[in-house]
């Protein structure tokens, strides 16, 4: 198919030389026989190719009436194949699967700072919905071809290819990503997806998902940032809605990204940040800016939860922090 759609351009091209050259002896023909001008001339061949009906300029000569029923009969033959090459064209570039793949991976390798997510099962899938609901890019890595296909109909790009291999893994883009989560039926593929990532990527945030608790140790030894048992979540939550239902209707509406206008975030402090050296109260009192810090997590592990005003801001501390939108971006902008 891609070989038909090269020839199609060939065709194409050759087409509008075609049309080009016709146009040119057109000129020609009128400016020799009927001795016009070359606007004249021009005028009497777009009037001709066009068959708009408008009378000519001058009257023809049996030489120049000849030449015209030629020039129309030449002009609709060239019309023709001209109207069919381009619709077979766009039909091939609209609708042909190959074409749109390619189109597709050119896109891949432009994103940066993506996340890719290995599976679109029932977690895959939740998670790629929730990233998009945050605009976040998102490539999905897909070795059921099924599932491929109604990941690519649900908007998704999609890889289509074994996300334990470096070949599937590259052509999503893990160069450029900004993480990747790994959410596969079996423990022992998660745990070979996150030892072919770290192994490529070493600066790439991976979260992976642990099907069983005893997996959970070895994600995180092989180089997952972050383990998730779903099973141990649920039961987690379950619990809490149980035991305090009130913080858990708190907890689902400041987690609900596309609904709650309170959000919870995490911004790092850069070196260059005028945060720096300053107390937390300069800045980022809740009374001046609207937010809430939570936790500073510093870059030696340490966590100081709920700090206080005169806790000092440091190069690396990555804050969480609680607030509207509005005021998380204007606290994002400040530090950084």
């Amino acid at each position: 198919m891609d070989k038909e759609l090269e020839l199609n351009k060939k065709h194409f091209v050759t087409l509008i030389s075609l049309v080009v050259g016709l146009v040119a002896i057109g000129i020609l023909g009128y400016m020799v026989i009927e001795k016009w001008s070359f606007l004249e001339a021009l005028y009497m061949v777009v009037i001709t190719l066009a068959t708009v009906g408008y009378k000519e300029i001058h009257p023809l000569s049996t030489a120049g009436t000849i030449f015209t029923i030629l020039l129309i009969v030449f002009g609709i033959v060239t019309l023709y194949y001209v109207v069919r090459v381009v619709g077979e064209y766009v039909l091939m570039s609209r609708f042909d699967e190959k074409y749109k793949l390619k189109q597709m991976k050119a896109q891949i390798q432009s994103l940066v700072g993506h996340h890719i997510v290995c599976g679109y099962g029932r977690v895959g899938s939740k998670v790629a919905r929730e990233l998009a609901k945050e605009n976040t890019p998102v490539v999905v890595v897909e070795g059921d071809p099924e599932m491929a296909a109604i990941c690519r109909q649900q908007g998704f790009l999609c890889v289509e290819g074994d996300a334990t291999t470096e070949a599937a893994l590259l052509e999503a883009g893990l160069m450029n990503a900004k993480a990747l989560i790994s959410a596969l039926g079996k423990d022992s593929d998660n745990i070979l997806v996150v030892i072919t990532a770290r192994t490529l990527q070493s600066n790439v945030f991976i979260v992976a998902k642990a099907n069983h608790d005893e997996a959970v140790d070895k994600l995180l030894r092989v180089g997952a940032n972050r383990a998730v048992s779903p099973y141990q979540i649920s039961a987690f939550r379950m619990a809490t809605f149980s035991l305090h239902p009130g913080v858990a209707d708190f907890v689902d509406n400041v987690f609900d990204l596309k609904n709650s206008e309170i959000q919870i975030t995490d911004m790092t402090v850069g070196s260059a940040s005028q945060l720096v050296g300053r107390p937390l109260e300069a800045f980022l009192a809740n009374r001046k800016s609207g937010v809430s810090v939570l936790v500073i997590n510093r870059q030696d592990g340490h966590a100081i939860i709920n700090p206080l005003g005169d806790t000092v801001i440091q190069t690396g501390d990555r804050l969480i922090l609680m607030g509207i939108r509005a005021n998380l971006e204007a606290v994002e902008k400040l530090i950084h």
